[in-house]
């Protein structure tokens, strides 16, 4: 291939990749970047027009008068909008979830795949966030960790790990099946099953906490019917406390029933009274029971009566800190 023809394919590919990265063709700007004539962008820009009508990619190649540019629409770009990026975005750094070099470099990775003419600008929304962002005590890395824990899950293999506690003075051996990772109230956790004993329900570790783990060859199964579903675990559990799963049934007369329902999804209002609602949900006892707690007067658990009976104790111990 002479180097003509090497010059011609290689400036039909990269008027393509700007297109498809949302970018507008100026004829006169990228002749002039190639040392070529107007003719013979015109020319490439009809070769990825028939490119595009030959393959049936969705695309079509337009001329926008009013930008006096060549522009790619499609139905689904492949850029993020700035609307779409800026959302995530803030999603991402409020949730605190990455040590500082992590959300920085995740931040920047981002904003890349908005069209590049667009990217200074959410860089320049982006300055005061990643100034001022406050990063998390443990300040370890995890996008590497959290990668690897979910192949031993994808893989169902056993892992040995190290585990250390806040207090701990030292580490402790599990072997454990994992079965899944959630994020909830700015931490990342494992959730899996002793591999020594039997547990009816999975047992959580902060990933910060793990100071080392391996996969080991050994494979664990779990049958269909009782397969970890993140979606209902997360449903059904409380600032990452399980405890023993139960249905709770409870009196709620606060401003927002409403928000029952976003915190408490498995919740079903079972009848309503002047001033509140009654609702049955089905929660893990201990995250549940501090959540409700959290409410103060505006809820009144009613069932079960053991349970009933255990927010009566933890409230007459909280009074009690209160009298002296």
């Amino acid at each position: 291939m002479n180097n003509k023809k090497v010059s011609q394919v290689y400036r039909v590919l990269s008027i393509y990749e700007r297109l498809k990265n949302g970018e507008k063709i100026h004829k006169s700007e990228v002749a002039a970047r190639f040392l070529t004539s107007e003719k013979s962008i015109q020319r490439d820009l009809q070769s990825i027009r028939d490119f595009i009508e030959l393959e049936n990619t969705n695309e079509y190649l337009d001329y926008d008068r009013s930008k006096r540019a060549y522009v790619l629409e499609t139905a689904s770009p492949r850029w993020l909008r700035n609307e779409d990026i800026f959302a995530v975005l803030k999603v991402l750094i409020e949730s605190r979830a990455f040590p500082k070099v992590e959300m920085t470099d995740l931040i920047n990775k981002l904003t890349s795949l908005a069209k590049k003419e667009d990217q200074h600008l959410i860089q320049q929304m982006m300055l005061n966030e990643k100034h001022l962002y406050v990063e998390l005590h443990h300040k370890k890395e995890l996008i590497e960790i959290l990668w690897k824990l979910s192949l031993a899950i994808q893989s169902k293999r056993i892992i040995k790990v190290n585990y250390k506690r806040e207090f701990d003075e030292e580490a402790k051996r599990h072997d454990l099946k994992p079965v899944g990772i959630m994020f909830s109230e700015f931490y990342f956790y494992l959730i899996a099953y002793s591999a020594a004993k039997d547990f009816d329900f999975p047992t959580i570790y902060r990933i910060d906490r793990i100071e080392h783990f391996e996969q080991t060859a050994v494979a664990f199964k779990v049958p269909y019917i009782e397969r970890f579903q993140e979606g209902e675990f997360r449903k059904r559990v409380q600032f990452m406390y399980p405890g023993e799963l139960i249905t709770v049934k409870f009196k709620f007369t606060g401003p927002s029933p409403q928000a029952v329902m976003d915190r408490l999804p498995t919740a079903r209002v079972v009848e309503k009274f002047d001033g509140g609602l009654i609702f049955e949900a089905e929660v893990f006892g201990n995250g549940g029971k501090m959540w409700l707690l959290s409410q103060g007067e505006n809820v009144e658990i009613l069932q079960p009566l053991d349970f009933r009976n255990e927010i009566l104790n933890e409230i007459g111990r909280i009074n009690e800190l209160y009298h002296y």
